[in-house]
């Protein structure tokens, strides 16, 4: 008898998928589908039609969905197309590989309310972001005028992935448009006490992206931390990916690999603290006076990359 894996957990899935019409249309595919439905991060509202988004809009190469299934490429490429010609799910076609949506998602469909499901273009409670009289001279930043946060997460994401290979610095290069987006619509009214599906999502993801079956004790009030503070879900899986990448750089041997989720805190709360630092300073109106001051004051944003390295120091010192 196969035993289940350690690391397996449930998730819901609705009885009308049984249904004939389905089994015709799904095939052999239904693997696939429902590890897109188990995948799921989070769930994204657009003209009225719930989206459930894969992996934090993480793009996915056939080759890492064949390893999955154990299945050739050409397999996954049929279930993908059928799954996308019915309607079953949308792939978006990245320049590092396919992104996932499931169309009509239902993972959280019992504990969702209106105002926790929120539409891409409509939403109005968005964080507050660079208006267009907002002039000002960001030390490292380019010469011209920072006018979006766009702009900032461009150049911030090149600074922290410096020295990191070039396929990790690709990938995480690719996730400006989708940090983007989720910044713009990360509610106002977040409530840190209803995070229990968030520190769910954190945990899942690191777990598959540092490939452990469980995490530590220790680890879980560092994920509860985390899932706590007022950050968009893709960012956070953003920090886990870049301290990752981080760690890749700097071990010495392959089986040196990232032990506790407390190293990932370290660099999410880094970025994210460095990428407030920006918008702040950004947002603050600057005389040709006070711009020398400035440029001084905003080099304080390196402490969040200090401390990211300080972190990474203590990791090697504790796993030699």
């Amino acid at each position: 008898m196969i035993k289940m894996p350690e690391n397996s957990y449930p998730f819901p899935t609705y009885s009308g998928l049984l249904q004939p019409v389905h089994y015709k249309q799904i095939g052999s595919a239904i693997w696939l589908f429902l590890w897109c439905i188990s995948s799921t991060t989070t769930e994204k509202e657009k003209d009225g039609i719930v989206w459930g988004i894969v992996l934090g809009n993480k793009p996915m190469k056939l080759s890492q969905l064949a390893e999955i299934f154990d299945v050739n490429e050409k397999t996954v490429s049929r279930w993908l197309e059928s799954l996308e010609r019915h309607d079953y799910i949308r792939i978006t076609r990245a320049p590092y590989g396919l992104i996932l949506s499931v169309k009509r998602s239902k993972k959280w469909a019992s504990g969702r309310t209106d105002k926790n499901v929120r539409s891409l273009e409509t939403d109005q409670t968005k964080m507050s972001v660079l208006s267009n009289r907002d002039q000002t001279d960001m030390s490292d930043l380019p010469d011209k005028n920072v006018r979006s946060n766009k702009d900032i997460i461009k150049i911030l994401i090149d600074r922290w992935i410096k020295d990191l290979s070039e396929t990790d610095s690709e990938f995480l290069k690719s996730r400006t448009e989708v940090l983007r987006n989720a910044i713009n619509t990360f509610p106002t009214d977040f409530n840190p006490e209803e995070s229990e599906n968030r520190f769910s999502e954190i945990e899942g993801y690191y777990l598959q992206q540092t490939r452990r079956t469980f995490s530590n004790a220790s680890d879980w009030n560092h994920v509860e931390e985390v899932a706590k503070e007022p950050m968009p879900i893709e960012f956070i899986h953003f920090g886990i990916d870049l301290a990752v990448a981080r760690k890749k750089k700097t071990r010495k041997r392959e089986s040196d690999t990232i032990r506790t989720f407390s190293y990932c805190k370290a660099v999410i709360f880094g970025c994210w603290d460095d990428f407030k630092a920006a918008i702040e300073a950004a947002n603050k109106p600057v005389s040709p006076r006070q711009r020398k001051s400035n440029n001084r004051q905003l080099s304080k944003n390196e402490k969040a990359i200090q401390e990211i390295r300080e972190a990474e120091e203590r990791e090697r010192s504790r796993n030699p």
